[in-house]
């Protein structure tokens, strides 16, 4: 049987789709080893042409009288739609997938899909590549199962702290209340003015744990927001002013900030802001300037923060937005990786949109841009 012995051709194409599902967040937990995908290149027909060691051993071990030497000079897409639907409850979307990458209407394919191996339900992630020219293409099936178990396991984290953070905010939300109550007429400005803070504080809190209840109790669920007209200029001095007051060793800087009434849920909004002051601050702790853009640009708000600190890799960039995402700097950063996940919904629940510069050692941007009505 000949092994797969990849070309530069073939390199070019397999080797970034390999790494980009490979760097996943789950894939960097130590306690995830990353498996070795099957390979297989398939002619323009879909005939396998050659697999790699990993291919050959799974098909040895699962259909060793079917699927002799790897399923060489046999039709994959036919494979698929007969043999794998014992096996996979998918089997006829990968058909497709394949077909469509082979005719060239899609240059890339993914499926998730659940396959009943001898070691019992084990999940893969299928990614097929056109190859230039409709020649054919590469197609890989890397095992994520332990990746699936992981995220099932902080998924049910979440959901365990959120509910058990309710009880105990709420009996503080009712003592904060008492003493409005009881000393208010006793207190000095100070005191009832820190007693609204807390009162308030406390009420974000609780929405915040909302929303994480809403994002993994119903995976997919479209935010729900509360959208009225608000100061969007009034709300970043305000933001700042916060978060300037639980970081008094930091210089957070206001460059712009054009008037803007917009039209949004505010308290979301707050949260996203808050979000990028708070990680300008925490990573950048050998640098103490932090600078806050808000611009009108043709029809947009174009919000930004820009720091001075640790910076992030180029490799690392594309996947800050993904859930549990937490980059490897080599230093200890507390938090779950979920900050910008859910501060980049909640842009894009308004129909906006995220992205982010930076360079290592030399500090980040982090940039957000919501429409406004013409005129």
């Amino acid at each position: 049987m000949e092994q797969l012995t990849l070309d530069p051709i073939l390199e070019i194409h397999l080797k970034p789709d390999y790494e980009k599902n490979s760097k996943n967040s789950s894939l960097k937990d130590p306690a995830v080893k990353r498996p070795v995908p099957q390979i297989a290149v398939l002619d323009k027909n879909g005939v396998i042409q050659t697999v790699n060691e990993s291919w050959t051993s799974f098909a040895a071990a699962h259909r060793a009288s079917e699927w002799h030497n790897g399923c060489a000079g046999m039709n994959y897409p036919e494979i698929c739609k007969k043999n794998i639907a014992r096996f996979s409850e998918e089997s006829s979307n990968a058909a497709n997938g394949i077909l469509a990458a082979l005719n060239g209407s899609l240059p890339a394919f993914e499926l998730e899909y659940a396959c009943y191996t001898l070691a019992g339900k084990r999940w893969f992630l299928m990614s097929v590549i056109s190859l230039p020219g409709n020649t054919g293409a590469i197609v890989t099936h890397t095992d994520i199962t332990e990746q699936k178990i992981i995220e099932k396991m902080r998924d049910d984290f979440i959901n365990i702290v959120s509910h058990e953070l309710k009880t105990p905010i709420t009996s503080l939300k009712g003592i904060v209340h008492i003493l409005q109550l009881s000393f208010l007429k006793k207190m000095t400005g100070d005191g009832s003015r820190l007693l609204s803070t807390m009162d308030s504080q406390l009420d974000k809190l609780t929405r915040i744990i909302g929303d994480l209840l809403d994002i993994y109790t119903v995976p997919g669920q479209e935010m729900t927001l509360d959208t009225v007209p608000f100061d969007f200029t009034k709300l970043v001095v305000e933001t700042v002013d916060n978060v300037r007051n639980m970081s008094p060793l930091h210089f957070i800087s206001i460059k712009e900030n054009e008037p803007v009434i917009y039209i949004g849920d505010r308290f979301r909004i707050e949260q996203v802001i808050t979000n990028l002051l708070t990680n300008a601050v925490k990573y950048s702790p050998q640098s103490n300037q932090v600078l806050i853009s808000s611009v009108r640009k043709n029809n947009t708000i174009v919000f930004s923060v820009q720091d001075f600190g640790i910076g992030i890799s180029q490799e690392d960039l594309a996947s800050v937005f993904q859930r549990f995402y937490r980059v490897d700097n080599g230093a200890e950063f507390n938090g779950l990786g979920l900050g910008l996940h859910i501060s980049s919904e909640i842009i894009k629940a308004h129909r906006g949109k995220f992205w982010a510069e930076s360079q290592v050692g030399q500090g980040s941007i982090f940039y957000f841009s919501l429409p406004l009505p013409p005129g």
